[in-house]
């Protein structure tokens, strides 16, 4: 991945430790080295390629008119909210002038937006197409109301293209740097909690309001999450199974699609997709940690996964992260 690589690079000599986040049995704790700002920097840039990469695979696959394309869009992005207060979200415009695609705030779509400027007077939208053109993704910094306070706060947003589309896709926080800190292992909790979040939402509305037949689901379902990867060895991946074990996709090992997972075991015994199903029938959502080959290095490692219901399905999607 782009920049998450550089925070990672930095995290990967320290030793892990039990986070606050999670329900699994974690190691001891060690010195927090990630501070909030990092952390929701980490968040946004996640999501943000997670979505363009997955809008990438469609659109170059089967999506092809830019209606369709709209469309899909904009109910993905009504309902992948993410952090705790759900002021995580996305918006997508064309490269040519900004016209709004996608946005929480319905008003805009279908407006061009490239002579905004925040309450600074800063043309924050032409920054990001200007980066988006010629370095491919930024950061950038303004002011904005957050939708959750509705108080104008500053936001630093990650934007990247959908180059099959000419569009950029964006998202970002709100808030001025805090002095909290974080360990290698809650950052990873912490990204892989957002990640998963967003993606169950936006693909629950996609479920309900485009493909709503089981073959359909699959079908969108596979070639949606085929190619995302993310952490810095790229080991970071989403699988989606039904709540009786089927394997739906699988983005790192597309054989294995449509396999029957109730019965898997880890090389402890443990029967890793029952515990989960059981994690989703109780809570809707939570942590797992169990044995599992890393696909970057071919290792066993002890692997710490979130999943969450897909509302409106039977299916649950998850992703985790490796460690020793």
């Amino acid at each position: 991945m782009k920049k998450l690589s550089v925070f990672l690079l930095s995290l990967l000599v320290i030793t892990i430790f039990h986070s606050s986040c999670g329900d699994c049995d974690c190691p001891a704790p060690s010195v927090p080295v990630v501070s909030q700002y990092d952390l929701n920097k980490m968040i946004v840039e996640t999501n943000t390629t997670n979505a363009s990469t997955a809008f990438e695979s469609v659109f170059t696959k089967n999506i092809l008119d830019s209606s369709s394309r709209a469309e899909l869009c904009q109910v993905f992005v009504d309902s992948a909210l993410f952090f705790n207060d759900k002021s995580g979200y996305f918006f997508i415009e064309t490269l040519n002038n900004a016209w709004v695609v996608a946005h929480i705030n319905h008003d805009i779509i279908g407006t061009s937006r490239y002579d905004v400027v925040d309450e600074n007077g800063k043309y924050f939208i032409q920054d990001m197409i200007q980066a988006v053109k010629y370095s491919g993704y930024a950061y950038v910094d303004y002011y904005r109301k957050n939708p959750a306070t509705e108080i104008i706060e500053r936001k630093l947003s990650f934007v990247t293209s959908i180059p099959s589309a000419n569009w950029f896709i964006g998202t970002g926080f709100y808030g001025e740097p805090q002095e909290v800190y974080y360990t290698y292992y809650e950052t990873s909790q912490w990204v892989l909690q957002e990640s998963v979040t967003s993606m169950s939402g936006g693909l629950a509305n996609i479920f309900k309001h485009i493909y709503t037949e089981e073959n359909e689901r699959i079908e969108f379902c596979r070639d949606f999450l085929d190619h995302i990867k993310y952490f810095d060895d790229a080991s970071g991946y989403f699988f989606v199974n039904d709540m009786e074990g089927i394997n739906i996709a699988h983005g790192a090992d597309s054989t294995h699609q449509g396999q029957n997972d109730y019965d898997l075991q880890d090389t402890k015994g443990t029967y890793i997709i029952r515990d989960m199903i059981d994690i989703v029938n109780t809570s809707g959502s939570g942590f797992y940690e169990y044995y599992w080959i890393n696909p970057s290095t071919g290792l066993e490692e002890t692997k710490v996964s979130y999943v969450s219901k897909i509302q409106g399905t039977d299916y649950f999607i998850g992703s985790g992260f490796y460690f020793n």
